[in-house]
């Protein structure tokens, strides 16, 4: 029995090693976070003279950060705010909600962005935005998903178009980004009458992709570029009094 116990002893010794060796190792492990990237982008529009557009579903994992654009009109006289299901949304902090110019004497053109958290798990996500009164004009919600984002400090530095553009390439004042990050932006033209959608087809900026090609007014856009970035679109009429606008903001990567 001893001697049998001698023999095993080297290789026990071994296995006490390599055991500690491997706990060792998973000591040592640090989670590196996944790098900032979009998942999806939808954009839903609906007709004149309707008050609710849902865009979706779009397709998951979970913990991915919701950038939400409504484009509507709205009385003059009184607050048509757009609400939104599908996720916890909120204003986002110098998102709007803008006037973007008077389509007459009664109503106005009205961008708002949102935000919200993709819940953990949550493998689809259909969002829905609805008015207390018709929109008199086509309008159009997008949605966007990315993925790897700081979820305790997302968004930063919102900037946007003056109001009231006329012209052919609105663009926001710079943007300082930090490594790993993106700028969102998301681009509206209407005609110089102010009928929109128009003749108005806008392609990205430098620097940038647009992110639901099927639809080229609203254009969704994101991308880097040279750092401070400048986020821009380009419309395709002609027409120097074509109105434009354009919002862009920093997306804080978690890594």
């Amino acid at each position: 029995m001893l001697d049998l116990f001698l023999f095993l002893t080297p290789v026990l010794l071994l296995a006490i090693v390599a055991l500690l060796g491997f706990v060792g190792c998973y000591q040592n492990v640090t989670y590196t976070p996944p790098a900032l990237m979009h998942v999806q982008t939808v954009v839903a529009s609906a007709p004149a003279n309707t008050n609710k557009v849902t865009a979706g579903p779009l397709a998951l994992t979970g913990d991915e950060l919701i950038v939400v654009a409504v484009q509507w009109s709205s009385a003059s006289a009184g607050a048509n705010m757009p609400g939104l299901t599908g996720a916890s949304f909120s204003p986002v902090n110098g998102g709007g909600p803008f006037v973007w110019y008077p389509i007459d004497v009664a109503h106005n053109m009205m961008v708002q962005i949102f935000s919200a958290m993709n819940p953990a798990g949550n493998l689809q996500l259909t969002v829905t935005a609805s008015l207390l009164q018709e929109s008199t004009v086509p309008w159009n919600l997008c949605v966007s998903a990315y993925a790897g984002v700081d979820e305790n400090a997302p968004l930063y530095s919102p900037q946007n178009s003056k109001l009231n553009y006329v012209g052919n390439n609105p663009q926001t004042p710079p943007i300082n980004i930090g490594s790993g990050d993106l700028v969102y932006a998301v681009a509206f033209a209407a005609n110089s009458d102010g009928t929109f959608p128009g003749n108005n087809s806008l392609t990205a900026g430098p620097g940038f992709t647009a992110e639901f090609p099927p639809i080229t007014n609203p254009l969704v856009e994101d991308g880097n570029g040279s750092n401070p970035v400048v986020a821009q679109v380009t419309n395709a009429n002609t027409d120097p009094d074509a109105k434009g606008f354009i919002f862009a903001m920093g997306l804080k990567s978690a890594a």
